[in-house]
């Protein structure tokens, strides 16, 4: 990944894996069970609901393709870390990082919507209590994902402190967000609505690091001759 354009897509890429994270966790949530204290009643009426399960099977392509664009992302973000530490191994974390994430969340929405999937089938009579347990149990492996994303935002801020392209006040925020991510269920939303506040600001770090320098003046120019 050589080159300003080239960065400039993966800043992309990673703008709209924000979209497609929020519309695909929005859309699975609809049958999911996100609450251990919901009621049997509600729990079975969103798996036969129709619509809900229209709307999942929709959110979890969605959901695949935004982790996918964030592993492009992070493919960039790597590479303009690798810039700024001079070749700090420490970086070639980031992307395996966000491939953690992105297979831990996959893995827990699915188990999370799949009894909606399976109650389509008339082979399948829903348990309340079961589809609580294989639910909350998916919310758990989601969240835990959220482990990698304290590692990305960690090293992230480490190469950019000891480069000196963050603020005092940006390098406090970032290792906070960071407490948040590796606390993973016990922070639940609020971690992850942090991780995705942090996320647009590497984007847009990114987009920055695309701009071509600008051109130097020539040096050694003859000077114009006097009238």
């Amino acid at each position: 990944m050589d080159g300003s354009g080239a960065l400039r897509r993966a800043g992309w890429a990673g703008a709209a894996s924000v979209g497609l994270l929020v519309v695909g966790v929005a859309l699975c949530s609809l049958v999911g069970v996100d609450d251990a204290g919901m009621s049997d009643a509600a729990i079975l009426e969103r798996l036969n609901d129709g619509g809900r399960q229209a709307a999942a099977g929709v959110g979890v392509p969605v959901l695949a393709a935004g982790v996918g664009l964030l592993l492009w992302f992070a493919s960039g973000l790597r590479l303009v870390l690798d810039r700024l530490s001079g070749g700090d191994p420490l970086v070639h974390v980031v992307v395996p990082a966000v491939a953690m994430f992105g297979g831990l969340m996959i893995t827990g929405v699915s188990l999370d919507v799949g009894s909606a999937f399976a109650a389509w089938s008339d082979e399948f009579t829903a348990d309340a209590d079961t589809v609580r347990a294989v639910g909350m149990g998916g919310q758990v492996l989601a969240l835990t994902g959220l482990v990698g994303c304290g590692v990305l935002v960690a090293v992230t801020t480490r190469v950019a402190r000891q480069a000196g392209v963050l603020p005092t006040w940006a390098v406090w925020v970032s290792y906070v967000v960071v407490a948040l991510c590796l606390a993973g269920f016990w922070s639940g939303g609020m971690a992850s609505v942090a991780f995705g506040l942090w996320l647009i600001g590497a984007v847009v770090g990114v987009l920055r690091a695309a701009r071509p320098a600008p051109a130097l003046p020539a040096q050694g120019s003859p000077a114009p001759e006097a009238a």
